[in-house]
C-alpha cells in the first residue's frame, strides 16, 4: 500500500537534491574516473528499474516506522544518469561536476516517517552514531505532513525530512546510526547503514 507513495517521495527527493544551488566497494567520495563511470552507468542501466531497487543498495525500511536513504556521489551522480537517459541525452562534464559539487563533503539522508497530525515532525532533528561518537545534523527540513491513505488508519500523515551531516571524520568503511529525535532528544526512530556496503 505505501510503496507508490514512497516510491513518488524518492523521485522528488533525487531531482530536488539535483537542482540545489550551489575501487573499495564502499560509499565513495571524491570518485575517480573509473567510479564516476561505473555510476553513470548504474544510471543508464537502471532507465527502467523501480526506483525502490534502484536506491536498494542504499536504503532502509523500517516497515511502518518510517523508511530513509543516503544520497552519496555515486547515487547522486548514477540518479543523473538515469534522467538523462529516459530523455535520451548524455551528460556532459558540466552535469558531472555540477551534480557531483553538490554532494560533495555531505551525507545527505531523506527519510520518510508517519504520524497522526500535520505537524508531527515540525521539531525532528537528527544524529549520526559512529562509533562511540554523535555527530548531530548541521541543517534538516521537516515539511508539513500530508494526509496519507483513507484517514481510517494511523499514522493519517506522512513526510519526507532531510537531515546533512559533515562528511569529515567518519569513516566511509563503518557502520553508522542514523537517528531520528523528537524536540526532547527523545529517540523516535533509528536506520543502520553500513555503508561498506554501499557506493
Amino acid at each position: 500500500m505505501q510503496k507508490p507513495f514512497l516510491t513518488l517521495l524518492v523521485v522528488v527527493c533525487l531531482v530536488e537534491f539535483l537542482t540545489i544551488p550551489a575501487d573499495s566497494y564502499a560509499m565513495m567520495q571524491k570518485l575517480t574516473p573509473e567510479q564516476r563511470e561505473a555510476a553513470i552507468k548504474y544510471g543508464k542501466k537502471g532507465v527502467r528499474m523501480e526506483v525502490s531497487d534502484f536506491i536498494k543498495e542504499w536504503s532502509v525500511n523500517s516497515g511502518d516506522k518510517g523508511f530513509a536513504f543516503i544520497i552519496t556521489e555515486f547515487l547522486a551522480l548514477a540518479f543523473a544518469a538515469q534522467q538523462a537517459a529516459m530523455k535520451s541525452t548524455e551528460l556532459n562534464n558540466f552535469d558531472i561536476e555540477d551534480t557531483l559539487a553538490k554532494s560533495a563533503g555531505k551525507l545527505v539522508f531523506r527519510v520518510t516517517l508517519f504520524g497522526s497530525t500535520d505537524s508531527f515532525a515540525k521539531d525532528y532533528t537528527a544524529i549520526v552514531r559512529v562509533g562511540d561518537k554523535t555527530v548531530p545534523a548541521t541543517f534538516w527540513n521537516n515539511p508539513p505532513g500530508e494526509s496519507y491513505g483513507d484517514g481510517k488508519t494511523k499514522p493519517a500523515f506522512v513526510t519526507d525530512s532531510d537531515f546533512y551531516f559533515p562528511a569529515d571524520g567518519i569513516d566511509t568503511n563503518s557502520m553508522i546510526m542514523l537517528v531520528v529525535q523528537d524536540k526532547d532528544g527523545k529517540e523516535v526512530v533509528k536506520f543502520q547503514f553500513d555503508l561498506a556496503k554501499m557506493r
